[in-house]
């Protein structure tokens, strides 16, 4: 299995001959892919530091890192300025099996075990790999087998066998489905040691109906021990409705009920599902391992499969990017998760709808309380420079809070401060009153609202009509009483 662990990367040329760590690289690049019966490679990024390490990043030549060894196939020189560098890509030392070749063919359709296969293209093979298989598997026919490479013979066995494929070096190891899931006591929990999730399914390869045909009695041509039947996947077909396939024709089987189950289980009855997520966990995360999984927002939980793995080794802080599966419990989890949303959702439309209504009527009260206004007609009163348009304020229906009648208008207190312009408006129209001093009575002595010699000349004055009047001669100053005695003005030398 893949060790998670930080190693050291070591280079190797193809004689053996120079080995050496590998020093300066990139080392946010180094990443890992790990994808079921897909891929299984290493890439990265390094710098010229004209050591043996880096002079040997050739094609064909090997990195060894975490215990396994990886091929290189593409080097990308990468030149900037002063600083060279280049980008390697190698593949798993496994899928050097493509060189093994067997030229020869066996003509026609035959029953082979999986053990058969492997043995007619390893055997004697002069590149050291070995194989090994872990689990039952029934056997399948196969028509002209050979003239292929042992890769291709390999994918072959995931076609017909359903296996999977598992390398450790050149050690190649075959598990049977039920031999390669490890159930352990570890879960993904959305919101918590997983912050991204996302999930797809792929209905193109749906099969449910094939034509099945059996064994073919003894020296009887068309004679079967059962008559060819249409085996149909009910189950797949009342969810996704007739999806008919390729035939399938065994010699193995000379009775219809274990020739209806195998087909049953050949047939890709439901569609490929396809989960990834970010895991944040510290629990390692390795190949076949199946984890409990909880996306509490879509009430989606069910067991998946660890079905590929992307991590970055000699960066701790770049978590691994995890793909799961586990097609036909997945899906019967999600339909159940839908059942439960739909139901939600009916639920929260029927609430919905009456807080709506409630809403509706909140706001047809309050658009019939809403204030409106009549424009006030303008005045000579009115600045001539106003921008805004004067209303006076109005109710369009009634307003008990405010005591008010449909279209009845009202005015609102305010203050001196509060309107706007009023300061520009009266500034220099009205002047500034000065202070007004505080007075007493005058008085003969004392000065007062008047002055005392006022005040003096004005006790002397008698009030009108007077008895007599008296008059200085302008000439000499003398005083003279002027007086009227029966209509006629006399005057007489005062004393």
């Amino acid at each position: 299995m893949i060790d998670f662990k930080q190693q050291k990367i070591l280079v190797q040329d193809t004689a053996d001959q120079y080995s050496e760590t590998l020093v300066d690289f990139d080392r946010s690049s180094v990443k890992r892919t790990w994808k079921k019966n897909q891929s299984y490679q290493l890439e990265l990024t390094a710098a010229n530091d004209d050591s043996l390490a880096y002079s040997i990043l050739r094609n064909e030549n090997s990195l060894l890192m975490g215990g396994q060894e990886y091929v290189i196939k593409q080097v990308k020189p990468d030149l900037k300025g002063y600083s060279n560098q280049v980008a390697i890509t190698a593949n798993h030392i496994y899928y050097e099996s493509r060189r093994i070749w067997q030229y020869q063919k066996r003509a026609g359709t035959i029953t082979y075990s999986i053990q058969d296969i492997l043995h007619y293209f390893f055997d004697n093979n002069p590149y050291g790999f070995t194989w090994e298989v872990i689990g039952d598997f029934s056997k399948v026919q196969i028509e002209n087998l050979g003239n292929t490479s042992a890769l291709d013979a390999l994918n072959t066995c995931v076609d017909k066998f359903n296996c999977v494929i598992y390398p450790d070096n050149k050690h190649i190891r075959i598990y049977s489905r039920d031999a390669w899931q490890k159930k352990v006591d570890k879960s993904y929990l959305y919101g918590h040691n997983t912050t991204t999730f996302s999930c797809s399914w792929d209905t193109t390869s749906i099969q449910n109906v094939t034509k099945c045909h059996g064994k073919q009695k003894d020296g009887q041509e068309g004679q079967y021990y059962f008559p060819p039947f249409i085996a149909k996947n009910d189950t797949s077909i009342k969810r996704w409705g007739e999806r008919p396939g390729a035939e399938i024709s065994d010699e193995r089987f000379t009775d219809k009920n274990a020739m209806n189950a195998y087909a049953m289980s050949t047939m890709q009855a439901d569609p490929v599902t396809t989960m990834a997520l970010a895991y944040d966990g510290d629990d390692q995360v390795l190949p076949g391992e199946v984890w409990y999984l909880r996306v509490e927002s879509e009430q989606f939980d069910t067991d998946v499969e660890v079905t590929g793995i992307t991590d970055y080794p000699f960066a701790p802080d770049h978590k691994p990017e995890v793909e799961l599966d586990n097609s036909v419990r997945t899906l019967l989890d999600e339909d159940i998760a839908q059942e439960r949303l739909i139901k939600e959702a009916v639920k929260h439309n029927q609430t919905a709808t009456k807080e709506i209504k409630q809403v509706s009527q909140t706001a047809s009260k309050a658009f019939n309380s809403r204030l409106t206004g009549m424009p006030v007609v303008t005045t000579k009163r009115m600045r001539r420079d106003a921008t805004l348009p004067a209303f006076t304020l109005m109710v369009p229906d009634d307003n008990a809070e405010m005591g008010l009648a449909k279209g009845q208008t009202f005015h609102v207190t305010t203050r001196t401060d509060l309107v706007e312009g009023l300061e520009t408006f009266i500034d220099g129209k009205i002047p500034e009153m000065p202070e007004i001093p505080e007075y007493k009575p005058a008085t003969p002595t004392d000065d007062g609202l008047m002055s005392a010699v006022d005040k003096v000349k004005l006790d002397k004055l008698k009030i009108e009509p007077l008895s007599e009047l008296l008059m200085t001669d302008k000439v000499d100053g003398s005083i003279y009483v002027i007086t009227v005695e029966k209509g006629e003005i006399k005057v007489k030398k005062g004393e």
